[in-house]
């Protein structure tokens, strides 16, 4: 600790120098330099961004949203499709199995079978 003090003792002149060259850089710094100021037209134009922006992000939301919506729809459709490709592929092996039942028939069998299928 004693030899704290005799350092700023011996040294005082250079440290009291140093904190006054501190002050006067402060001093030049933040008081000598001129503040930005902002004209009143620029301070309404970033209001109106703001205003604008806000507002996009408003209609992204419902954009969001209707997307949403959509996907629904088109996961409603998808799940119809599969159930009709389904049916489809049952009606598809119910007649391939009476197309080739074909050449068995006897007239009237085969006038029925294209009377029932084609509703004629």
């Amino acid at each position: 600790m004693t030899n704290v003090i005799n350092f700023l003792k011996a040294h005082y002149k250079t440290i009291l120098v140093g904190l006054f060259s501190l002050f006067v850089l402060y001093y030049l710094i933040f008081f000598l330099t001129p503040a930005v100021k902002m004209s009143q037209t620029d301070k309404a134009q970033i209001d109106s961004l703001n205003v604008m922006i806000k507002q996009l992000h408003e209609d992204n939301v419902k954009l969001e949203d209707e997307i949403e919506e959509f996907n629904q729809k088109i996961e409603e459709v998808d799940n119809s499709i599969d159930k009709i490709k389904g049916q489809k592929t049952i009606v598809k092996e119910i007649y391939h199995e009476k197309i080739n039942s074909v050449d068995k028939l006897t007239v009237r069998e085969l006038d029925s079978f294209f009377t029932d299928r084609y509703k004629y």
